[in-house]
């Protein structure tokens, strides 16, 4: 029987993902993969020519990843639609994808020199204008969220909350991730419910929102990204790597 190469190339990402997030990009070696995974080094560079390339599949892969679980958050909350529940699905898919919340915050000791590499995956992503302001207005457009809003300044606010609420979730914390001892800190679930009781309070229009376009909105916001980062062969430069 031949050697699956789908299933070898699914196992090299893996092995990536554990190695980038206990060690960081700086340290991690295409020697150290092809170890992890019990394969020759030429192995590797055979479906990866680089680590650049290694990396820039494996974020693509995650992105993909984040986009399937986030859209079965969707479909599976009753109030799936609006701005408050995309907010509880994105932090509820994030909490679940530890390299995908590295992503997020461009995390410096998860990605170091990466972050700075010539052709990266940050530098196309994500999109400007942001996610958040292109999706709160179209919101708007179909009436789920309130015309007077400021959605420009609504999608500042909420970027700028979001990697905030991330650090409870950051892989490089030397201490538990034991908030019972701190009272005067909330834990991860209350910051996550605060804010979406807030995008509820200030965003929903006065008449309700209707759930069915939102969720299309979302469905539809979700294809467009997958489509934008494929995941494939033409993932795979020829950047140089150690």
């Amino acid at each position: 029987m031949g050697i699956d190469e789908k299933e070898r190339e699914r196992a090299i990402l893996d092995v990536t993902a554990e190695l980038l997030l206990r060690h960081g990009y700086n340290k991690v070696t295409m020697s150290d993969v092809a170890d992890a995974v019990g394969l020759n080094r030429r192995l590797v560079y055979l479906l990866f020519p680089s680590k650049d390339a290694l990396i820039k599949a494996l974020l693509l892969r995650e992105l993909n990843s984040y986009a399937d679980v986030w859209n079965r958050y969707l479909e599976s909350d009753p109030l799936g639609g609006t701005v408050a529940s995309v907010y509880r699905g994105l932090l509820a898919t994030l909490k679940q994808l530890p390299l995908m919340a590295a992503m997020y915050t461009r995390d410096s000791e998860t990605f170091g020199k990466y972050l700075s590499r010539p052709g990266n995956f940050f530098a196309s992503w994500p999109p400007d204008p942001g996610p958040t302001r292109e999706y709160l207005q179209a919101m708007q457009e179909i009436g789920v969220v309130r015309q007077d809003i400021n959605a420009r300044a609504m999608a500042f606010i909420l970027d700028a909350l979001t990697p905030s609420i991330l650090a409870a979730l950051s892989s490089h914390r030397s201490a538990p991730r034991d908030d019972s001892n701190r009272p005067d800190r909330p834990s991860f679930d209350e910051l996550v419910e605060t804010v979406a009781e807030i995008c509820e309070c200030l965003l929903t229009p006065q008449a309700g929102a209707n759930l069915e376009a939102g969720k299309a909105l979302m469905r539809r916001k979700i294809e467009e990204a997958q489509a934008q980062f494929p995941e494939g062969d033409e993932t795979k430069g020829t950047t140089n790597d150690n």
